[in-house]
């Protein structure tokens, strides 16, 4: 089964990806900011990330950069 991270600080959107990935048999995971984001990959790898841009703590646009490094 495929694991998907989801990040967003939107409880409606993270709701919505999570019924929507879960109904077509994905595992989900989800964050609420970039750096929530980092911890839990780092507990486990997932095979895709989808993210909002606009977050506290950490935006999606700093997630990606430190996800490359």
């Amino acid at each position: 089964m495929k694991h998907i991270l989801i990040v967003d600080d939107n409880a409606e959107n993270l709701y919505l990806l999570r019924v929507l990935l879960e109904g077509n048999g994905f595992a989900v995971e989800e964050a609420r900011h970039g750096a929530e984001a980092l911890a839990k990959a780092g507990d486990r790898l997932p095979d895709l990330i989808i993210s909002d841009l606009l977050m506290p703590v950490m935006d999606g646009y700093s997630l990606l950069r430190s996800w490359k490094k």
